[in-house]
């Protein structure tokens, strides 16, 4: 064989391997993606030939469900949202047009059929593919107590069951109503208020003074303090970063520990930052999630770490050099989610352990059969029984007869702590109240922000709280 021919051969012999790996690339492993793609005409007619399972709340309120039509002898089938402005940024949406979000893109195996058997026998059957009905852990009433406590105002709630992990309620405002997504998207899309970004667990806040939940927590878990360590207020305290004063100017003088939270005093706070230094915070917030994105059952791209950011970038919790004064009252570039800290509270509420959150209870076929049942995980060993007690304790006092009254709901102990974050405009505020009720024996873990505010976490975000909670109480008695 001459040169010319060898090189003519070795062309064709290249030629051909590279289109099928090219051919076995597209059918094999980027199979998936362009099956899930909306624009795909294939996957559109599919698309149209599968009763979804529906979608329900805990307490039986149907929220998704598939509607057919008879169209050229075949069955086809549309997503019908039945209170569709309840939960939408949860329950997500599945469009011919615009793809799928929240539970309805994490749970399409199960919802679509595509589990089991199941998909090679519709196959065999030709039959139309019939989905799992899937069970939520929010209770419609909690979860509507949390929208009303939101309207008219921008922000976000979740409250979850602090000894299982298991979500109750999840709402974020501006929303909107799933119904309009296949007609009115661009309309939704371009709304002020970004209605489609879940604030719960993609809103990023500066935490306030919540966080001394965890500076508290980091105080007594190392041993240098106690509840009843005592500190002098002269209503400042040096830092090299200046000076950090209490809310109003206010000094007040002789107190301890338990009294600090109570008043929510800065300079306290930031002096416990500055002994506990990067390693004693970092380990805190380690131990709290801080820094990661929480394993809950909703697509990666809906949910965010929490942490101390500089951009977009991501820092170390135990940064050496940090101004831990002001990490310690919830400054110092921290922005979390209200997830994050809604999982803080759950923490010290299930005496320091955290649960893992989630939102789907169950998946059960049209036969009747379980195919997916959720399990209760732990995540974090966040403290020790002793000082989740201690730090429920400080928490109770917030709400009896300090920043936190307003919380308060009669005939039952509650534990929280305010947050009132300044924004760049000193008289608007980032306004947050995380706690948990009965305080000996939880039910909920909740945590509330609200946006640009003129008001404060003890005056905004705290009767939110108290709704929600009023309701999650009813729901379990």
């Amino acid at each position: 064989m001459n040169t010319s021919i060898r090189r003519i051969y070795l062309a064709f012999t290249a030629g051909f391997l590279a289109l099928i790996l090219l051919l076995g690339y597209w059918q094999v492993v980027a199979a998936d993606s362009l099956n899930d793609r909306p624009q795909n005409p294939q996957a559109l007619q599919r698309e149209k030939r599968v009763d979804r399972g529906t979608i329900t709340t805990s307490d039986g309120i149907l929220l998704a469900e598939s509607t057919s039509k008879r169209v050229a002898g075949q069955d086809e089938f549309s997503r019908s949202y039945i209170n569709g402005a309840l939960a939408p940024h949860v329950v997500g949406y599945s469009s011919t047009r615009e793809g799928k979000t929240g539970v309805e893109s994490e749970y399409n195996r199960f919802l679509a059929g595509s589990f089991g058997d199941q998909p090679i026998l519709d196959r065999l059957r030709r039959e139309t593919k019939r989905g799992a009905n899937i069970t939520l852990t929010l209770d419609s009433r909690v979860q509507q107590a949390a929208v009303d406590a939101l309207s008219g105002q921008r922000g976000a709630i979740v409250a979850l069951d602090p000894t299982t992990g298991a979500v109750l309620a999840m709402a974020s405002a501006p929303a909107f109503d799933l119904s309009d997504v296949e007609s009115g998207f661009e309309a939704i899309r371009t709304a002020d208020g970004s209605p489609l970004l879940n604030r719960a667990t993609q809103g990023r806040y500066p935490p306030g003074s919540t966080f001394k939940v965890v500076t508290a927590t980091a105080g007594l878990s190392t041993g240098q303090f106690v509840p009843s360590t005592r500190f002098d207020d002269t209503g400042s305290f040096d830092t090299p970063g200046g000076p950090i004063q209490n809310f109003g100017g206010a000094v007040f003088g002789d107190h301890n520990m338990i009294e600090a939270l109570t008043r929510s005093i800065n300079t306290t706070f930031a002096r416990i930052g500055t002994t506990l230094g990067p390693s004693g915070i970092g380990n805190a917030m380690d131990g709290f999630g801080f820094g990661e994105e929480p394993p809950i059952d909703l697509p990666d791209d809906q949910v965010v770490a929490s942490g101390r950011f500089d951009g977009g970038s991501l820092l170390p919790n135990d940064e050496a050099g940090i101004d831990t004064a002001r990490i310690a009252i919830g400054q110092e570039r921290l922005a979390v989610t209200p997830l994050q800290m809604a999982l803080v509270a759950g923490a010290i509420a299930n005496r320091g352990t955290m649960r893992q959150p989630y939102i789907v209870e169950s998946a059960v076929d049209r036969g009747g059969k379980t195919v997916y049942e959720a399990r209760v995980n732990d995540l974090k060993q966040s403290a020790s029984a002793e000082v989740s007690e201690q730090v429920a304790d400080m928490m109770t006092r917030v709400v009896l007869e300090g920043t936190g009254v307003a919380a308060a709901l009669q005939g039952l102990s509650v534990a929280g702590k305010t947050g009132t974050a300044e924004t760049e405009d000193a008289a608007r505020n980032q306004a947050w109240f995380i706690g948990f009720a009965p305080a000996e024996n939880p039910i909920a873990a909740i945590a509330v922000v609200i946006e640009d505010t003129s008001g404060t976490g003890g005056s905004v975000a705290a009767p939110a709280f108290a709704d929600v909670m009023r309701a999650a109480v009813t729901a379990k008695g």
